[in-house]
């Protein structure tokens, strides 16, 4: 699944925003060999957004005209709002994408919701944006230079580059992470052996009846033993009558998984061609994601040659710590790359004081606040403080 990357393992319910937002086309791209479940709610929501659509193109429209006409679920939409025992009917198949469609009354939990947000989020590891001619030009000119002594000016552009190397170097990296979930799941599909559409999995149980004990032989003159009689004769009408009514709910639902079971017959007569064709799409997607990936790949080098090649040691190489040093430079607090690595390490140890000085005046707030008995342990840590402080004026 694509939105593992959203920590949602199991997103398989569509929002009404993303049926909005998102063509069917767009969706089930990324549910090949899958299936989708759609509330009730959400499909009542998306008839009533089509009322008022009047663009036939819109996504909503595309998405009623293949639930309704393609699936054909208008046939069955009575049943599931008519019958109180049918809380979920299909499977329904769109042969098209191999995708599984159910639809159900149950409302689920947000993170099995796949929301317009979410979904942008995933498209948007699909594209990359390409190599800046100036980062390409800066490339070429450090193949082969070694980290000689800079001018302010060139350090700063060098600061820069590498600044933008890595922020760029993280959306290769969840690229090519987003690349390789795609090649996984397409080749998953063209090396199954056998490539069927999935059987109706939605089975339900069918209801066993209690034995019933044998009549006692002889009649009983004792009149609590009749009356336990009595009450035993009670209680298996009343499990009588709720085995009929199980029995009753199970034909309903038995009789929803025989019409599934339809579906699945009539997909396959004509699974032949169909597979032919998703197939060919599957290798499609192959053959274009692995070009994807070399030129992902080739950006990552790149990125990684202006990293390596910078004159910043590798220990300051993060984003937080070269833009601190690019505003050094450009403020005219420092003049080179020593004079900013002292700045750095200067402000860090004053941190890390102010810090320490923080938590010792939190835990004094915390002792002036508790018994007389903690007093002892005030005076020391206030003795600490005072030490700190003295050292500090001394480095000072």
């Amino acid at each position: 699944m694509f939105f593992t990357f959203l920590n949602k393992d199991q997103a398989h319910y569509p929002d009404l925003s993303l049926l909005l937002q998102y063509t069917p086309e767009e969706v089930l791209f990324y549910y090949y060999n899958s299936h989708l479940s759609i509330s009730l709610q959400t499909y009542q929501q998306l008839k009533a957004e089509v009322q008022s659509e009047e663009d036939a193109l819109a996504p909503s429209c595309q998405w009623v005209e293949l639930l309704d006409e393609e699936l054909g679920l208008n046939q069955d939409l009575d049943t599931l709002l008519g019958n109180e025992y049918i809380n979920t009917v299909g499977p329904y198949y769109y042969p098209f994408s191999n995708t599984r469609f159910y639809f159900t009354k149950n409302n689920p939990p947000e993170i099995q919701q796949i929301k317009a947000g979410d979904f942008a989020s995933i498209m948007a590891l699909e594209f990359l944006e390409p190599i800046s001619k100036e980062m390409l030009d800066y490339h070429k000119g450090r193949k082969s230079s070694k980290k000689n002594h800079k001018n302010k000016e060139e350090l700063i552009k060098d600061i820069n580059m590498c600044i933008i190397a890595l922020r760029d170097t993280e959306k290769v990296n969840k690229h090519i992470n987003y690349l390789n979930k795609l090649l996984e799941l397409r080749y998953a599909i063209v090396n199954i052996e056998n490539l069927w559409p999935q059987e109706p999995d939605i089975l339900p149980s069918k209801p066993k009846k209690a034995d019933t004990p044998p009549p006692s032989s002889g009649s009983n003159l004792i009149p609590f033993a009749s009356l336990k009689s009595r009450r035993k004769r009670k209680s298996q009408e009343e499990e009588h009558n709720s085995f009929n009514q199980q029995m009753k709910i199970y034909l309903m639902q038995y009789r929803e998984y025989e019409k599934a079971c339809d579906r699945y017959k009539e997909v396959l007569e004509q699974w032949q061609d169909y597979s032919s064709d998703y197939l060919e799409r599957c290798y499609v997607d192959i053959e274009i994601t692995e070009s994807k990936l070399k030129n992902a790949q080739k950006n990552l080098r790149i990125y990684n040659n202006i990293i390596s090649k910078s004159m910043v040691h590798a220990d300051y190489q993060d984003i937080n710590t070269l833009s601190a040093f690019k505003h050094y430079l450009e403020t005219g607090r420092a003049n080179d790359l020593q004079d900013c690595m002292n700045l750095f390490e200067e402000e860090r140890h004053w941190d890390e004081i102010k810090a320490s000085q923080e938590r010792i005046e939190n835990t004094i707030y915390f002792l002036q606040n508790s018994d007389d008995r903690s007093r002892l342990a005030q005076d020391q840590i206030e003795r600490l403080l005072k030490k700190i402080n003295d050292r500090s004026a001394e480095s000072i």
